[in-house]
């Protein structure tokens, strides 16, 4: 491994907002945030590559940036031989690649398999189908992103996008097909303002969907409030998933893979009763109409649910996500075991959530200082001699 003598956590700690060390093409900047951001800054084949890898709170290291720097190093060796970067002979466009690395997933029990089909199949192949794999370049990236803000797409969405574009250009490295990946540039997204519910609203929005016309609505609210599954992961689930014993529920399918979702003891219960008669393979939330057998989306469901239970916010299925981890942090559960609880990728993700309840807490007992005070607001006011 190579040694670092200034980019050491002594050195990047020790950094005041909008310092910046670097060393060998590799640069660490403390934010004003207090937040950290790595780029790397080097001149490859005659030409100056600055570029942003990432901050720290996303995930970000140091080793993304070693990592960039020796894939543009790479993709020099490979100009100077002559190597176009596949091994295979024949020329793989992006489409042909994209086909063979869903195939690749599929065989391997790949996350998340759907919506990348979708991803690649809507939007991806379409704008960058045609273009030769191994030559794919930032500059094509940047083409493809100025169509997608054309045709109304959000950051987050394309960012989304990048991230499984990504994923099959790494796999293929990994596989021996690609010398070296491109950056393809991270769009900025607005810090979103993040929205759950308090519990009379949650109490609200279960009452709404007992009395909803559609069977779905109850369970579905159930199963999102008490364990923050995300919407495909909830409708994913079968009889047999259900663990009461334990207190668990089996997620097959997930954004985070395979894993064991813990939840309380009064949605087990509620659990157990919901899918009594059900056969180990059946769906908790079955749909005649669709060809899987199951419900594709509660979007719909869940809208009207929130207006009949007279929350003016802006709710998705994803609010209940966010609910289940900030009612979580409240209880006073730490960052790791929200992070396992509900599957996030990095700790930082379920930290926004304790640095919320922590600061709720702070000014819950700030006012509660203030008011237990002597000086109350009573003896500021003016006497009747000084009027």
């Amino acid at each position: 491994m190579t040694a670092f003598s200034k980019l050491t956590r002594t050195g990047m700690r020790g950094l005041k907002p909008g310092q910046t060390i670097s060393e060998r093409g590799i640069e660490y900047t403390r934010l004003t945030n207090g937040d950290g951001r790595w780029s790397v800054n080097v001149m490859v084949n005659r030409q100056r590559h600055h570029q942003v890898v990432g901050l720290e709170s996303e995930g970000y290291t140091r080793t993304q940036a070693e990592a960039l720097v020796a894939s543009l190093k790479a993709d020099k060796r490979a100009a100077a031989h002559g190597v176009a970067g596949s091994k295979q002979r024949a020329v793989l466009s992006l489409a042909r690649a994209a086909d063979d690395y869903l195939q690749y997933l599929a065989k391997h029990d790949g996350r998340d398999l759907e919506t990348k089909e979708m991803r690649f199949r809507e939007h991806l192949k379409p704008h960058l189908g045609q273009i030769q794999v191994s030559r794919l370049s930032d500059d094509d990236w940047l083409a493809y992103v100025a169509k997608r803000k054309g045709e109304g797409a959000a950051p987050s969405t394309i960012n989304r996008e990048r991230s499984a574009l990504l994923h099959m250009l790494n796999t293929m490295r990994r596989r021996k097909m690609l010398a070296a990946v491109p950056l393809l540039a991270r769009q900025a997204e607005p810090e979103g303002k993040l929205v759950y519910l308090t519990p009379a609203e949650s109490q609200r929005l279960l009452k709404a969907a007992a009395n909803d016309q559609s069977d779905l609505a109850h369970p579905f609210i159930m199963i999102t409030l008490y364990t923050g599954l995300r919407h495909e992961a909830a409708l994913s689930l079968r009889a047999s998933d259900v663990d009461a014993e334990r207190r668990v529920l089996w997620i097959r399918h997930d954004k985070a893979g395979r894993r064991e979702q813990p939840m309380p003891q009064i949605l087990s219960d509620y659990l157990v009763d919901y899918a009594a008669g059900m056969d180990g393979e059946d769906y908790l939330f079955p749909s005649k109409r669709a060809k899987s057998g199951r419900a594709y989306q509660m979007n719909t469901v869940f809208a009207r649910c929130v207006e009949r239970a007279g929350i003016t916010k802006h709710c998705t299925p994803h609010t209940m996500r966010h609910t289940a981890a900030t009612n979580a942090a409240h209880a006073g559960l730490d960052a790791a075991t929200i992070q396992m609880m509900g599957g996030w990728k990095t700790r930082a993700m379920a930290e926004r959530y304790t640095h919320a309840a922590s600061m709720h807490d702070a000014m819950d007992a700030l006012q509660g200082r203030l008011t237990s005070s002597r000086f109350t607001r009573k003896l500021h006011r003016p006497s009747k001699k000084s009027a």
